[in-house]
């Protein structure tokens, strides 16, 4: 009885090891995928360098960021050579490693990455988007993630609203406005109650960024619906800043 115990015990156990060497041999494998196309682009990113426009890049920043200088139309079009060439199998791990580099165009490539392969994401790239949010945060990436990635997929995955009725309560400021902003392309899509509950929460704060965003929200969602914008501008005008009404009415004339 106990040989057989013993053999129903190797049994068991040797698939197990099997499959764990399988999956430390995969986890390796794309480990070095990624480290060869990390290498690849920081090979062409340093062929484009330019360090006097670096310097005009980091300033525009308020030097928050080194740059190596490419310009837009050359980065893309290097990206363009890098993705052609390239398959990606795992993009969360990929973005992630571009975040970590040093300089920002990378960051910026991880995003252009994420946009190309769209239509391919699922709620579970939400935590990796979030960590980009909460990772090297400003303006110009934070706003191409909200309304460009995150945006798209709350549409589609109504199940990841909760998660933005967090985010609008988040102590972080990144993703409160990520909150405020995700809607942005909706148009007549636009959860109407939500959008103005979540400037309703934010309405006492007194940083620019939740400011521009509250405004920018309701400017945006004023060229679908004026007389609803017309509307919350009215009932909250004196708690809304000089920031937001301005940005909130630029298209309401006569308002």
């Amino acid at each position: 009885m106990r040989q057989v115990v013993l053999v129903d015990s190797l049994l068991g156990v040797t698939p197990y090891l099997h499959f764990l060497k399988i999956a430390t041999f995969v986890f390796s494998l794309r480990r070095v995928i990624l480290d060869v196309m990390i290498e690849d682009i920081q090979k062409l990113f340093a062929s484009a360098a330019n360090p006097e426009i670096a310097l005009k890049q980091a300033a525009y920043m308020r030097n928050l960021f080194p740059f190596l200088g490419i310009p837009k139309p050359e980065r893309e079009r290097l990206e363009k050579e890098i993705f052609k060439k390239t398959a990606i199998n795992d993009l969360p791990g990929l973005l992630l490693r571009l975040w970590e580099q040093d300089h920002r165009e990378y960051q910026y490539t991880a995003l252009c990455l994420a946009q190309r392969h769209r239509k391919m994401l699922t709620p579970e790239i939400v935590p990796t988007l979030e960590k980009l949010i909460r990772t090297k945060s400003w303006w110009d990436t934070v706003d191409t993630i909200a309304p460009n990635l995150v945006g798209p997929l709350v549409k589609i995955h109504p199940k990841l609203l909760p998660l933005m009725d967090q985010w609008i309560e988040d102590p972080y400021l990144w993703i409160r406005r990520s909150a405020l902003l995700f809607q942005l392309r909706w148009k007549k899509e636009t959860d109407e109650e939500r959008l103005f509950y979540y400037c309703q929460k934010t309405l006492h704060e007194k940083d620019f960024f939740i400011r521009k965003a509250i405004g920018w929200s309701l400017r945006e969602y004023s060229k679908t619906k004026p007389a609803s914008v017309r509307c919350f501008i009215t009932h909250h005008r004196s708690r809304l800043s000089n920031l937001s009404l301005r940005e909130a009415c630029k298209y309401l004339d006569n308002f």
